[in-house]
């Protein structure tokens, strides 16, 4: 079992890594929209800040997972721990859910406000980044369900042995 967190453990630090690169390019992009869309240049700053503290959920995700993985490490996957972190991932997961939301309806009413209209392609990353964490949403509260379940069975076995 140690070997497959090990891997998960490697691929968590390369998505982290992944968010920290992707913050900078997002910043390189938004110089050069803030040049070709110059009514919307003053927007570059704010969406930018928007986008940097929705990954703090992200980040503190990573965190949750981290610990999930230290618990299943010790033998203890099925455990009132398990289910309090992935409790904590599911709100976690809910709140940029949340985030994003709030950030496609600022960035239409944005772009709406400014050019008079919305572009379908400013639109879609958001449309897919929702998708994606409803997605991941729904997995966890189900997986939280589960280990739930499974830890009554264990506790009731427990009593009766």
């Amino acid at each position: 079992m140690i070997r497959q967190t090990k891997l998960l453990r490697a691929l968590l630090v390369m998505f982290l890594v992944g968010l920290v690169l992707a913050s900078g390019l997002i910043y390189i992009i938004s110089l050069d929209l803030a040049e070709t869309y110059p009514k919307v240049a003053h927007l570059r700053l704010p969406v930018y800040v928007a986008v940097i503290v929705g990954l703090v959920p992200v980040v503190v995700a990573v965190k949750v997972v981290f610990d999930l993985l230290r618990v299943v490490d010790q033998g203890e996957a099925i455990s009132t721990p398990t289910v309090r972190l992935l409790r904590r991932l599911k709100v976690l997961v809910g709140i940029t859910a949340g985030y994003e939301v709030l950030g496609l309806v600022g960035v239409w009413v944005a772009a709406w406000v400014s050019m008079g209209q919305t572009k379908a392609y400013m639109l879609l990353p958001w449309f897919a980044a929702e998708v994606v964490t409803l997605f991941l949403f729904t997995l966890v509260a189900l997986l939280e369900r589960l280990f739930g379940a499974a830890l009554e069975l264990r506790q009731d076995n427990e009593l009766t042995v």
